[in-house]
């Protein structure tokens, strides 16, 4: 009996040197599953800051814009038109056609019983009262050295300002009101020998010419 234990607890050294000394397979060693990160090892967050609309925002954040209006320099005049238009009024003084400036027209009056004035030029025909002010009244035939015009019912007192005063210009016809352009008006002719000096100057439209009044000099005493 003591033998057939020897021999059996022989058996079971030798088949645990042999487990001992076999080569042992790989541990492989546990994969780690797919999900979230464990918190120790994820990056650190960045925090963004969303886009700022204002002056300081990137060239992508500019929407487009209409084109800047060009505004004039300081101390600088506004640019004017090339061209403007003039408005003047046209008249008749014998067979010639004359104009001056809507804008230097008070207004239009009849004829009228006008007060003589003593020691003045032939070519005041003398004053009239208009809203209480005493109106000098000019006949513009003698002044610009003219044959007499028509005076009758159809004649007409252009009251103009000229800057100082109003004064009455009696021409024989008002023959209405006429639109050009301001380069339309070119200097009045050399050859010119009656009332040169008071013209400012013509205007050609639609075959006639005009001669355009120097209103300063023509109503200067």
């Amino acid at each position: 009996m003591d033998i057939l234990k020897a021999r059996k607890k022989a058996a079971e050294r030798k088949e645990l040197r042999l487990k001992e000394e076999a080569p042992q397979p790989p541990v492989e060693k546990p994969t780690q599953e797919a999900g979230p990160v464990p918190v120790m090892e994820m990056a650190p967050a960045v925090a963004v800051q969303a886009p700022v609309a204002g002056p300081s925002a990137g060239p992508s954040e500019i929407l487009p814009t209409e084109a800047p209006v060009a505004e004039a320099a300081p101390g600088e005049a506004p640019a004017e038109p090339e061209a403007t238009e003039q408005e003047l009024l046209t008249f008749r003084l014998g067979e010639e056609a004359y104009a001056v400036l809507v804008n230097d027209v008070r207004e239009v009056l009849k004829t009228r019983e006008l007060t003589p004035v003593p020691n003045t030029p032939a070519y005041i025909l003398g004053v009239t009262s208009l809203r209480g002010a005493m109106l000098p009244v000019i006949d513009l035939c003698p002044r610009l050295g003219l044959a007499p015009g028509v005076r009758d019912e159809k004649s007409r007192i252009i009251v103009v300002n000229t800057g100082e005063e109003d004064v009455g210009l009696v021409v024989d016809r008002v023959t209405g009101v006429l639109r050009v352009s301001a380069d339309a008006i070119r200097p009045a002719p050399e050859n010119i020998e009656q009332g040169a000096e008071y013209l400012r100057g013509i205007i050609r439209q639609d075959d006639v010419l005009y001669i355009l009044l120097d209103l300063e000099k023509a109503t200067r005493k």
